[in-house]
């Protein structure tokens, strides 16, 4: 079983996070290094947010 945490760059637009857009995805293989750039990416950011949208078992496609 092969695990990955997904995370989505989303545009904000009026304080509001727009969920539908994706921007851009990465996925990770640790839990860590995905929360670090959300974080990292956050920090910066005008205008777009990063979200973490939850882990994905590559084999059986199931939402974890």
């Amino acid at each position: 079983m092969a695990i990955v945490y997904n995370v989505q760059i989303h545009p904000v637009y009026a304080d509001i996070v727009q969920t539908h857009k994706v921007l851009h995805e990465r996925e990770f293989t640790r839990y860590e290094d995905a929360i670090e750039y959300v974080e990292a990416y956050n920090d910066g950011a005008l205008g777009v947010i990063a979200v973490y949208e939850g882990a994905i078992d590559t084999l059986t496609g199931e939402n974890l």
